[in-house]
């Protein structure tokens, strides 16, 4: 797996078409998957020794090691073959991209 490559994970036109906006989204629907969201609370932030000084629209470089926890794969009738990985995030690192030089 090529860690020395970010793939940009936003979803496809026809794939946000097909999602249901939400206030928060905007008319469009959202751009990227909800799954691939995390939140981290203050015993998170308090472990990586960060606060709240961050703006929405910041950049934040994340690094992270995580174990699968489910994988499923089938097919289905309606929708065709399907694949799932779980992933429980473990380890994690964050930079502030907005300050680096």
């Amino acid at each position: 797996m090529p860690w020395s490559r970010l793939i940009d994970m936003e979803l496809d036109d026809d794939t946000k078409l097909d999602m249901p906006a939400i206030a928060a989204d905007g008319p469009e629907g959202p751009k990227w998957p909800y799954g691939l969201r995390i939140c981290l609370e203050k015993e998170q932030l308090d472990k990586l020794g960060l606060d709240c000084d961050c703006d929405v629209g910041d950049v934040i470089d994340l690094r992270a090691f995580a174990v699968v926890t489910s994988v499923s794969k089938g097919e289905s009738e309606y929708s065709g073959p399907y694949s799932r990985v779980e992933l429980q995030i473990q380890k994690l690192a964050v930079e502030n991209e907005m300050t680096e030089g």
